[in-house]
């Protein structure tokens, strides 16, 4: 059943956008004002814990490239049959509906519950019924398994790569690969040599953005597979 828009509205005001990817229209419920959220109690309670912001709400640029790259991709684990996607740090959801428009069975997952509310929201209003949505803290990765791990714009912190790279041990199926998209932030220069200290592939590839009314925007998009798996760490051994 769709979410009623009074279950996102009843702390935020939203307006609806929407964008033109690949020959497809993506619509995107989002906060009206995003910046209103810093000012939030539960925002405000959750930095005081673990020094968390509330960056969901925005449609960052790297959400745009990842989801335009997953969409006109015929060399995505699901154009190969591989359909077990996981979203980390999902947002308002964009990568993961992405994913799902051309076939994925996406499970969406991020530590705001607001995010995850937007999300399943949004899968919905873009046609989406074969998908789930979940808590994850990066900390505590579970034992749920994908073949496809995607993630934008989530190496802004250099203390999140170890995290994130336990999460791949964790989570990521023999043979299943690891999207990323960057806006070329210089905290992620180093993740490709720890990814590979990590026993992972890692190719990078430059990428933009462009929408009418603004200059392009450069991105990175970071695809990682295991070399070995006897490499994995034992954080990602079961």
């Amino acid at each position: 059943m769709m979410p009623q828009p009074e279950t996102l509205t009843y702390r935020h005001a939203t307006c609806l956008h929407l964008f033109e990817l690949a020959g497809r229209t993506i619509k995107i419920t989002a906060p009206k004002d995003p910046d209103a959220l810093l000012d939030d109690p539960e925002a405000e309670k959750r930095y005081a814990t673990d020094q968390s912001l509330p960056y969901w709400p925005v449609i960052w640029p790297s959400g745009l490239m990842l989801a335009e790259q997953i969409l006109v991709s015929s060399e995505s684990p699901v154009a190969r049959g591989l359909c077990r996607v996981l979203e980390l740090g999902c947002g308002l959801g964009l990568g993961g509906i992405a994913a799902g428009l051309v076939g994925g069975r996406v499970t969406f997952t991020d530590y705001d519950g607001d995010a995850l509310r937007f999300a399943e929201y949004n899968a919905r209003l873009n046609g989406l019924a074969d998908f789930s949505v979940k808590s994850l803290d990066w900390r505590k990765p579970d034992s749920e398994l994908f073949n496809w791990i995607i993630a934008s714009d989530v190496l802004y912190e250099r203390r999140l790569h170890e995290l994130l790279i336990n999460v791949f041990d964790q989570m990521l199926l023999p043979g299943g690969e690891v999207w990323m998209t960057d806006p070329q932030r210089s905290a992620a220069a180093d993740f490709p040599l720890l990814a590979a200290s990590r026993g992972y592939r890692c190719s990078s590839t430059t990428v933009q953005w462009e929408a009418a009314s603004t200059p392009p925007i450069a991105g990175t998009i970071l695809k990682l597979s295991r070399v070995n798996l006897n490499q994995v760490s034992p954080a990602g051994r079961a």
